[in-house]
């Protein structure tokens, strides 16, 4: 006897299969959102932000008026704009994310525990100037913000290296983890005067060792190679700042070269991307 199948059954069996696969996917990505879990989100979200809101308010205003002009440098860079940008962005992603149900991407994950990792390797390295006391004001608030999430990243995702994106990964690692290092050095040589009580070194160390961590994480994971699209121009800011205002010139240019490598290996690999 020969067995016929029909249109009708293809189509029954097909739409009956597709259904069952889409929601579950669906639902492990997003979650319906109470009054009450916004509400922690709200107060969370409001307890992590006020400290690099206040300092970028802050260094804002001294770069405008030039107060303290002789550490403009630091003012536009560890002390001041890139960490302002590199700690406040993942949590506004992170709460943005978290109102709306969404589970978080993993760079977003991966750039708000780089930065409080690194952040507190640099306090216990160099603990002159209040920084563990920073890093514990930061750390707290940090984690309840992770418990308040509806959905949390994933942090567990495939490794890939990227052939672009590797190469200047490493080089800039060659370049920032040394200096890392100095900036330690000299944090904890200044016990005495301004940098005693305004750990500028320390905050230098910390924006180098994260943008590192930036570069490789978004060489080594196909979830985070968005980290290059911030990395790059955080870079070019960073050798920018050095050229203008009196750091190593060929550290700061190959500081700068390293962001501008990185723009251009991050534009290629969108494109691939898009493409498939």
């Amino acid at each position: 006897m020969t067995t016929h199948t029909t249109p009708s059954t293809v189509h029954s069996t097909s739409s009956s299969a597709s259904p069952s696969a889409s929601p579950s996917a669906a639902t492990r990505d997003t979650r319906p959102v109470g009054r009450g879990r916004r509400s922690l989100l709200v107060l969370t979200g409001l307890l992590a932000c006020a400290i690099p809101t206040v300092f970028t308010v802050t260094i804002t205003g001294m770069l405008v008026t030039g107060t303290d002009s002789d550490h403009r440098f630091h003012q536009l860079t560890g002390q001041g704009l890139i960490l302002c940008a590199l700690w406040l962005l993942p949590i506004l992603v992170l709460l943005r994310a978290g109102w709306q149900g969404r589970r978080p991407s993993t760079a977003a994950g991966l750039a708000h525990l780089v930065l409080m990792t690194a952040g507190a390797g640099c306090a216990l390295a160099a603990q002159g100037g209040g920084a563990p006391v920073l890093m514990a004001m930061i750390g707290i608030p940090g984690a309840l913000l992770w418990a308040s999430l509806p959905l949390r990243p994933r942090l567990r995702v495939p490794v890939q290296v990227d052939p672009l994106l590797a190469p200047v990964a490493l080089a800039a690692s060659a370049v920032l983890l040394p200096f890392a290092v100095d900036q330690v050095a000299l944090q904890n040589a200044s016990t005495t005067g301004y940098h005693a009580e305004n750990p500028h070194y320390f905050d230098m160390a910390w924006i180098a060792i994260t943008l590192a961590a930036h570069a490789l994480l978004a060489a080594l994971l196909p979830a985070a190679r968005a980290l290059a699209v911030g990395f790059a121009p955080a870079m070019v800011v960073l050798g920018s700042a050095g050229l203008a205002l009196g750091e190593s010139t060929p550290w700061s240019l190959f500081v700068l070269a390293c962001g501008a490598l990185a723009g251009a290996a991050s534009a290629v690999v969108r494109r691939q991307a898009a493409r498939n």
